[in-house]
């Protein structure tokens, strides 16, 4: 049995006819008969019932052909992947972020890239900075997005996304949403949900606090700001945070406030070391760079 064989087969099933085969694999009509028959007498069944001018399955013809057909799709798609190897490399993006940008700024632009490459898969993860820089340095994923570069980084030499602010998270109506602008001296005492011992935000923040000789209620901490957002819209205490975190909350039951002094937040891309990057990495990098733009600059409208 050849492949010839099998594409004659196939081609006379799927035109009805071994004139339309010939017209479909660009050959003649006696080539075609001639492969049909060879193939017949190689696996040792009858696949037609033969009348003047028509050709019908046999039921071993109709099982062979279902077999056939399903070995078709599956070069088809290899094909398809071939393609999308060439245009994409491997086809799939892994992507690793703090959860401060998982659940915001990086699915915003996720969806912008499906828009234009709905092929491409994306597999996605979400941990602290140290974590997703050992990702990032493993190759375990293709880039990362982390909120400061830790001592142990192998990685290249980060691509900064943004410089933000924290600004004071409270609930609408609280006491201090009256005031402009939040000091330490005004958290005095104040019912305070922190960020978790591995943020090096949760350290500069503190460092203020202790400058300032200011003592807070840490009731609550926790490294997810989408637990921080639910926390304060319940009215459970205030938070220092990223204001990229509360995006996907304006519509709660709560205020920012600017804080001082300030506390940058960044927003690092890092890709691997040694690495070439691919057409994959290079597109969703630029999207992603599109997205951070456009949400500081709203920030900023404000």
């Amino acid at each position: 049995m050849t492949v010839s064989q099998v594409e004659a087969f196939r081609a006379v099933v799927l035109s009805g006819s071994t004139t339309g085969a010939a017209r479909l694999l660009h050959t003649s009509q006696p080539n075609v008969s001639r492969l049909i028959s060879q193939l017949e007498k190689s696996i040792g069944l009858k696949l037609f019932e033969r009348s003047p001018g028509k050709l019908t399955l046999t039921d071993e013809g109709l099982t062979f052909y279902n077999e056939v057909q399903r070995s078709f799709v599956g070069l088809e798609q290899l094909d398809e992947t071939a393609e999308k190897l060439r245009r994409f490399g491997t086809g799939l993006l892994r992507i690793a972020a703090v959860s401060t940008l998982a659940l915001g700024l990086l699915p915003r632009a996720i969806k912008r890239f499906s828009i234009k490459h709905p092929e491409v898969g994306l597999s996605i993860h979400m941990g602290h900075s140290t974590v997703i820089s050992q990702w990032v340095d493993s190759h375990y994923c293709d880039m990362g997005i982390v909120s400061h570069l830790p001592q142990q980084n192998l990685s290249s030499e980060p691509e900064v996304l943004f410089h933000v602010n924290s600004v004071c998270l409270m609930p609408e109506g609280h006491r201090l949403a009256q005031k402009e602008r939040i000091t330490p001296a005004d958290l005095e005492g104040e019912s305070f949900i922190s960020l978790g011992n591995q943020e090096e935000m949760r350290k500069s923040v503190d460092r203020i606090f202790d400058e300032a000789g200011v003592k807070r209620k840490i009731t609550i901490e926790t490294p997810y700001s989408s637990i921080i957002n639910s926390l304060v819209a319940l009215d459970m205490g205030v938070c220092i945070i990223n204001p990229l975190a509360v995006q996907d909350y304006r519509q709660a039951s709560m205020v920012t406030r600017p804080f001082e002094p300030a506390v940058v937040c960044e927003g690092l891309l890092i890709l691997p070391k040694g690495r070439p990057r691919s057409r994959l990495v290079e597109i969703f990098s630029e999207i992603l760079r599109e997205v951070a733009s456009e949400e500081c600059a709203a920030l900023r409208a404000k």
